[in-house]
């Protein structure tokens, strides 16, 4: 295993019901990093469902644009819980500057079987979703030694 020799962390919150009027399901925050990273840690997630809209039972996948495996994680949008993942990705290319995409797609589509893509949890006209509530994630890109 390479050692790390550069981390750079970044916390993302998303309210899901901005989302909603924004008519989209995904967020595009733009990055610019003090080095090349090789990786992407996906650090801890937590999400609080308590909202004046209540959820729809579901597993919402969490999609990246600029990872290899693309899918980071999954979570529950029935519970309001905190976990530490320490998952590891790395990237299609070194990422230093540009836009990170993190796409959240529903997973129960009423179907006994659903393959990718997956809808995104913002879906209809007009918008609605099944996950409304506060989603906070830590990531973390770092650089090893060669």
């Amino acid at each position: 295993m390479k050692n790390i020799i550069e981390r750079q962390t970044f916390v993302f919150s998303v309210d899901f019901q901005s989302l909603i009027n924004d008519n989209t399901s995904k967020i595009v925050s733009p990055i610019n990093l003090r080095f090349a990273a090789d990786e992407l840690i996906f650090k801890s997630i937590a999400y609080n469902s308590v909202t004046a809209t209540p959820d729809i039972d579901d597993v919402v996948q969490i999609w990246c644009n600029i990872t290899n495996d693309a899918l980071l994680t999954a979570f529950p949008n029935t519970s309001s819980a905190v976990h530490y993942t320490d998952l590891h990705f790395s990237l299609s290319n070194t990422f230093q500057t540009g836009n990170v995409v993190f796409e959240f797609q529903q997973t129960a589509n009423g179907g006994p079987f659903y393959y990718n893509p997956q809808p995104g949890v913002v879906q209809g006209t007009p918008p609605a979703s099944n996950t409304n509530g506060i989603l906070s994630f830590t990531v973390e890109f770092v650089k090893h030694s060669k």
